[in-house]
């Protein structure tokens, strides 16, 4: 069964449907967008039922869900791909109850908190009403990382509650008063468009042909060569496909060796 598109066209949740009733085994590979991020995300089905799921380190249910809060990004079905362990639990019909939920609720979070390099600080006289709200053991493990320095990013990774779970509390301590966006916190460097800076390295060491290597690397990669987003985790798989095509007229050690040029220009 041929299945691609785009999640702002085709849902997960029709992507869901579409493999249960045609009782497909397979993968589908989501390169998701939400706000200014970007999820590469893995949903195994057996026989039409989610089997495994995973979004980076983040795996099962939760990495399912995860992907609902994505409103677009390229995707494709592939059948007769080897499934990995089972560590999706519940039925199709839980997934999808759980993933709309969590689009609502992502939603509301997104108002309150633009991305995770927002930076946010105590408020220094919370309003009356704040005082006698009795706060949660991990909404307290949230407040008190804050401290005007770290991301919200990094209030994810230091306070060990999961992305959605931290994120949610975050919205929950601005609405109550208790924390705000640090005003005056530096602005972040504008993101740019890698791939020109990529291609030049690309055509010195490589000559014209590797324009066009490049640009398919990046397509197999589903990514886009105008995307001034992308993660380096995301230019790193683009390279890795392009010292795989290179080898051919470089011999591995040249390849390896053009390619680690792009690596360092990247980093991550």
């Amino acid at each position: 069964m041929a299945l691609a598109g785009d999640l702002s066209d085709f849902s997960l949740i029709d992507i869901i449907q579409l493999v249960d009733l045609g009782k497909k085994s397979g993968e589908v590979v989501i390169h998701g967008e939400r706000g200014s991020e970007r999820l590469e995300g893995h949903v195994f089905f057996r026989e039409g039922k989610i089997h495994n799921a995973r979004v980076g380190t983040v795996q099962g249910e939760e990495a399912a869900y995860m992907l609902f809060t994505c409103t677009a990004g390229p995707f494709e079905f592939q059948e007769g791909v080897p499934l990995p362990p089972r560590n999706v639990q519940v039925g199709n019909e839980i997934v999808i109850m759980e993933g709309i939920g969590r689009q609502d609720a992502w939603a509301a979070i997104a108002e309150r908190i633009p991305s995770g390099e927002t930076v946010l600080k105590l408020v220094p006289n919370p309003r009356s009403s704040s005082r006698e709200i009795n706060l949660e053991a991990d909404k307290w493990r949230v407040l008190t990382l804050i401290n005007g320095k770290h991301t919200v990013a990094e209030l994810v990774q230091k306070s060990g509650l999961g992305q959605f779970r931290a994120y949610q509390i975050v919205a929950e301590l601005v609405e109550a008063g208790l924390i705000e966006i640090r005003a005056d916190a530096p602005e972040a460097e504008p993101p740019r468009v890698m791939y020109p800076e990529l291609e030049r390295i690309a055509v010195v060491g490589l000559g014209n042909s590797a324009r066009v290597l490049l640009a398919d690397a990046y397509r197999r990669a589903g990514l886009r060569t105008d995307d001034a987003t992308l993660s380096a985790a995301q230019l790193q798989k683009a390279i890795g496909i392009f010292e795989q095509a290179t080898t051919l007229l470089l011999g591995p050690s040249r390849a390896r060796a053009l390619a680690d040029q792009l690596r360092t220009r990247v980093g991550g």
